[in-house]
């Protein structure tokens, strides 16, 4: 995971939960690192921009975030991408009375429902341009006025957006600069499941335990086989996936629904501790600010060697600081 931080009506509506239960889980995994990020950053008044592939656990990780803010309202989450662009306008910033013909009765909404909570875009990259100008409107304002009104009204509301693909690298493009920068004041990225495989056996064992209980069946004995056949695919949909594989796994079936992965070319055993390596060694330079010094502490290796480490594994030391 890195951290950057910067400059800072009653009827269903598309894209809409109205109510996220906390005990809707979806599979995440919180290391360490993200924890203590998660714990720092949920009760503060700043909005917050989250990364990551499909499946790493976006939309669970805002609601533990709301969880643990303090926020009196809910969270109200809309996937942008589930929106049609013509109802875009009127579904997040609702609707007056006449506001076009067909527009019927007065509503809220989505800004306005994240009142004292926090609004939640998922797939904000899906957000057409000239919604963007309106959204960073709002966002300036903390407030909003309905489509067809000229009345002001304010919203005391937190947002966090999330997103597969990085938003700086649509900056100029399909992304607004001033709504980027607007947004990311803090930025937490999540981690595919093929770059923290130390996680990927403890994970699977979790979801199997969960899936026997679900399913009312026995849970199975992993082989050798099933262990190397996991360690080697290399999950596109992430924690999502390996969820499923499990819950297939406890059912009789092959874990991965295609037998010829397991038959692929797999990793050895110095590669896939290379891995695991590399990916301690970041995380605990995270989690010391990037102080090399702190970092060969926790570690309890000399800094010469901690150095030859990061140099020989290839681990981003942008940000590394020699105390």
């Amino acid at each position: 995971m890195n951290i950057r931080n910067s400059e800072h009506s009653s009827r269903p509506w598309p894209g809409r939960r109205e109510h996220i239960s906390l005990t809707e889980e979806q599979p995440i995994d919180i290391h360490d690192t993200l924890a203590e990020m998660i714990k720092t950053v949920a009760p503060l008044k700043i909005d917050l921009v989250l990364e990551g592939e499909t499946g790493t656990g976006k939309d669970t990780l805002a609601r533990k975030i709301h969880q643990l803010s303090g926020c009196r309202g809910k969270l109200v989450a809309v996937n942008c991408a589930a929106i049609p662009e013509t109802l875009a306008e009127s579904e997040l910033f609702g609707i007056n009375n006449g506001a076009y013909t067909g527009a019927g009765q007065a509503r809220a909404g989505y800004v306005e429902a994240a009142d004292n909570g926090i609004l939640f875009l998922d797939e904000i990259d899906s957000m057409p341009l000239s919604l963007q100008a309106k959204m960073l409107r709002v966002l300036e304002n903390r407030g909003v006025e309905r489509l067809g009104g000229t009345q002001f009204t304010p919203v005391n509301m937190r947002v966090i957006v999330a997103t597969q693909t990085p938003l700086l690298t649509l900056v100029g493009g399909s992304f607004r600069r001033d709504l980027y920068f607007r947004l990311n004041t803090v930025s937490i990225q999540l981690q595919p499941l093929r770059a923290r495989i130390e996680v990927i056996i403890p994970l699977f064992r979790s979801f199997i335990q969960k899936a026997a209980s679900t399913l009312q069946c026995a849970p199975r004995e992993i082989t050798q086989e099933h262990y190397e056949c996991l360690l080697s695919y290399s999950w596109p949909g992430n924690i999502r996936e390996l969820k499923a594989a499990a819950e297939r796994f406890v059912l009789g079936l092959p874990p991965l629904g295609l037998s010829c992965h397991c038959g692929q070319e797999r990793p050895q055993l110095k590669e896939l501790m290379r891995r695991i390596e590399k990916n301690v060694i970041h995380d605990c330079l995270v989690r010391h600010g990037h102080s090399i010094d702190d970092a060969a502490q926790e570690l309890g290796i000399p800094l010469r060697t901690l150095y030859h480490r990061i140099k020989l594994l290839n681990v981003n030391t942008s940000r590394v600081i020699a105390q």
